[in-house]
Parts: structure tokens; sequence; C-alpha cells
């Protein structure tokens, strides 16, 4: 495949966070107020709060970004995950994804959530190949969010009684 490396945030990739996204939300709904506070200011919303946004690069080129937004000490929120139309399809999303889940791990995280939308088929897929598990929806930070999923990353301790 191509020479793709993750890399964290840096301020000249700002305008390419908005417009990545903006360009998934708009293929099938609008932009809401939420997207634009975290895409046109995203240090003050993600980076300053203890997140972080990971860009995908080709030849130092972004074609691909997510998000990961503090909610609580230990616990993070995937958020604005895309990947440039003309790289869809390449394991690119894995990628990101991958490198979410070690970072909130690294955090010390016990779980990550995302809310998405049930017409998002391929991005459902995802998730669930990750393991993680749907939710009742508790939050309206996005008007098309219907879904919410999680992804516990503490393993289950098994208690006996003697």
């Amino acid at each position: 495949m191509y020479n793709l490396r993750i890399v964290p945030f840096h301020k000249r990739y700002s305008s390419t966070f908005y417009h990545l996204n903006k360009i998934w939300i708009e293929e099938s709904f609008s932009l809401e107020e939420s997207d634009k506070f975290d895409l046109l200011h995203p240090e003050k919303s993600i980076i300053d709060k203890g997140g972080e946004i990971f860009f995908a690069l080709i030849e130092d080129k972004p074609i691909a970004t997510v998000a990961m937004i503090p909610v609580k000490s230990d616990i993070y929120e995937l958020a604005k995950m895309t990947v440039d139309t003309q790289y869809r399809g390449n394991g690119i999303a894995n990628k990101l994804m991958d490198k979410c889940i070690l970072f909130a791990k690294e955090k010390e995280a016990k779980e990550i959530i995302l809310i998405t939308n049930d017409t998002l088929v391929i991005a459902r897929n995802l998730y669930d190949k990750y393991g993680f598990k749907e939710v009742p929806l508790d939050s309206d930070k996005y008007l098309r969010g219907n879904v919410k999923m999680i992804l516990n990353l503490v393993k289950d301790k098994i208690t006996m009684d003697k």
C-alpha cells in the first residue's frame, strides 16, 4: 500500500481537519454547531483538554483524521473519523482505530465511547469489528447521532464466592 504514517495534531493540519470532516458530514447530514466548534477550534476544544487528533499522512499529505476527545479522566470519545474519498477502502480507518485504542490505553482510559448514526453501515462494521457494543443513547451532542457505542478497555475481573 501507500507509505502511510499516523501522526498527532499539528497546527498546519487544522484546515484539513475541518475540510475532511465537513466533506463526510455533508455527504449525509448537515454540519452542526457542535461540529463547527470542534472543527474550527481543535486546539481549544480537544488538544488543550487532554485529547488528541491523529492524521494519516501519505507523502506528508493528510488524507484521514480522527479525534480522541476527553469526556472524563478515564473516558474518551472517538469522533471526527474520516478518510478522504479517494483513499477509502484501503484499511486506513483500521490504522486510525488502532492508534486511538493505543492512545486511550496509554492514558489509562477505561472506555472509549462514540456517537454514530445507524445509516453509516461501513462505520458501524468497523466499530463492531473492534468490539464496540451498542448501549442506550444518552447524548444529544449531535442531532444526527442515534446510536451510542462503548468499547470497554478494562478486562472483566472474575470474582468467585467461596
